[in-house]
């Protein structure tokens, strides 16, 4: 009992020791959110200092400096203001020189204008973005600002990624140069704001805003004494999700109970029993005014109907299987010389696409190279047991948070990539036979910087080889994937993976520009299983890791990497949160 009691008396002596200790670190942190206090010409060197390009980013903020009245929030978002004016300064010169090239019928011109117009319309959704992000970030409380990194630079590295789709797609070398020079500034307007909200807890205290410290460790120190970890992740999924919510465009639709048993807003169907013949009809019925989603039920049949592009929010389409409602094209970069991004059969584009059971093809075959059947920008895509049928560049994961499950994949090179995050649970993979001089990669990760929000995560998948790869196995190499971009971020675990692989399980990029991403990325493998899961002859690498405790991996859970659990069940979707 006396023993009892001085444990008792020890524990709350340190406990209140504990919140004296934080009371002091927030009293020295500084006093409060004021906003109006002008700031010295220190505040150039504390918002510059983590950046990448510090003269880019002194010049970025040379007129908020002359201002004796900005203020903390002119200064950290200064960057944000010059990129949109730089973005669309791109944008307008990339207009001028495509209409210099009107009536031109040479290979170039023709060729030239449709990757100046890809450039228009990347740059121009990128500005939109920024400016939305701008908007709603710059009314948020300084001291809430923390708290809300995640969704600002998930944010950002689409901005980022579609001014690197512009300049990547261009064919012409001079042309594709000239536009990079162009973008240059506002490529590096655009790493530095990364960098500054990526430390943005660091600049606030600099510029003596009180941080809620107190707050986060009493409830880290809650968790210490043993409080229920499931009641409180529930609680971190709530909070997340009201916070995130504020950077949508559109308030978040009604919550599903079954994928399965909803009511439609329209139905497609070929034989003239639904409302509508064609997707892109029922796409163009979308009421301006609707509010929650905008449900499609596409009766099984082949819709080829061209490039399909679902501009609209909330849009959710499900078909009758896979097999049975599909949505097919064969546009490509081989024979009709489209960009990457432009070839692609479907695209996400409108807020929190969600679709299931539905196949996305694009038939070209190989000597089409380039050829995307599914590409996505759509934040919280979310697609539930369909099929992505291509060869190289099937699954473009292009921008924002997207969560895949019960789906199958199939494509030779780059089969999965992008510059999102993407998340891919309980699917099945095969790898097709390529062309004769072409490996296949799985993923090909396009994270740029450290500080994105990229990356892909294979969970719990099978990855298969075809009857045609399997009759010229040990000619042909596969490969897990392998770093597309000089921060590239995969992780493979438990996954079943056939015996098709090459034992060192991962393949360097073979551009001279690429030859030491292998050194930068960040790739991981976890507790894989099936034929060629050992890891014992795995590359050597400074960027790759095997991962033997669950402990370090669980920052790959689907509810770590993309916080599924606050938005994936909103949808009535089945997600395994934990590892």
């Amino acid at each position: 009992m006396a023993n009892h009691l001085v444990t008792s008396v020890l524990t709350m002596g340190l406990s209140i020791l504990f919140i004296l200790v934080v009371v002091a670190l927030v009293a020295k942190h500084g006093s409060s959110d004021d906003d109006d206090t002008p700031l010295n010409s220190m505040a150039i060197h504390t918002i510059c200092k983590p950046t990448e390009y510090t003269d880019t980013c002194h010049d970025a903020l040379a007129d908020v400096s002359k201002n004796s009245s900005s203020t903390r929030r002119d200064y950290i978002f200064a960057s944000f203001r010059v990129t949109i004016d730089q973005l669309k300064a791109a944008s307008e010169k990339a207009t001028e020189i495509r209409k210099d090239l009107h009536g031109k019928t040479d290979d170039y011109s023709k060729y030239a204008r449709a990757d100046l117009k890809n450039c228009e319309t990347l740059l121009g959704m990128a500005a939109d973005e920024l400016q939305h992000l701008l908007k709603v970030a710059s009314q948020q409380k300084l001291d809430h600002l923390p708290d809300q990194v995640d969704p600002i630079l998930v944010r950002l590295t689409a901005v980022r990624a579609y001014q690197t789709t512009c300049v990547d797609e261009i064919q012409d070398d001079k042309l594709r140069d000239d536009m990079q020079k162009t973008l240059d500034t506002a490529n590096k307007n655009t790493y530095n704001s990364e960098k500054i909200i990526h430390y943005i807890p660091d600049i606030l205290m600099e510029f003596g805003v009180e941080l809620d410290l107190f707050h986060g460790a009493i409830a880290g120190h809650r968790r210490l004494l043993g409080d229920d970890e499931e009641e409180e992740e529930e609680h971190e999924h709530d909070e997340y999700e009201h916070m995130e919510q504020a950077y949508f465009k559109t308030p978040e639709p009604e919550s599903i109970d079954d994928p399965k048993k909803v009511k439609p807003n329209v139905v497609v169907a070929q034989d003239g029993s639904g409302q509508y013949k064609t997707i892109k009809e029922a796409l163009a019925a979308y009421p301006s005014n609707h509010k929650g989603r905008y449900i499609i039920y596409i009766k099984a049949g082949e819709y080829n109907e061209g490039q399909i592009i679902v501009e609209q929010n909330n849009v959710y389409m499900y078909g009758d299987g896979r097999d049975k409602t599909i949505i097919t094209g064969s546009e490509n970069y081989g024979i009709s010389k489209c960009g990457t991004s432009q070839t692609a059969t479907f695209v996400a584009q409108g807020e929190r696409f969600m679709g299931r059971a539905i196949g996305f093809r694009n038939t070209i075959g190989t000597s089409g190279l380039q050829a995307v059947a599914f590409r996505s920008v759509s934040p919280h895509t979310l697609m539930v047991d369909c099929s992505f049928e291509g060869y190289q560049n099937t699954l473009h994961y292009h921008a924002h948070d997207q969560f895949y499950k019960n789906c199958s994949i199939y494509g030779t090179v780059d089969i999965i990539f992008g510059s999102g995050r993407a998340y891919i649970q309980d699917s099945e993979i095969y790898v097709r036979k390529p062309e004769s001089d072409q490996n296949n990669t799985v993923t090909a990760d396009g994270r740029m910087k450290s500080v994105e929000k990229g990356g892909v995560v294979l969970q719990k998948c099978k990855i298969k080889a075809t009857k045609e790869l399997k009759a010229v196995q040990g000619k042909v190499r596969t490969y897990l994937g392998r770093p597309y971009k000089e921060y590239s971020k995969a992780m493979v675990m438990q996954t079943e993976i056939g015996s098709m692989l090459e034992p060192e399980g991962w393949n360097k990029m073979d551009k001279p520009q690429g030859n030491k991403y292998h050194d930068t990325c960040t790739i991981r493998e976890f507790y894989n299983k099936g034929a060629a899961s050992s890891t014992e002859h795995r590359v050597e690498w400074k960027g790759y890791m095997e991962i033997k405790s669950k402990k370090y991996a669980k920052g790959y859970s689907s509810d770590k990497f993309i916080h599924a659990g606050s938005w994936v069940p909103h949808a009535g979707v089945d997600v395994d949160l934990k590892l």
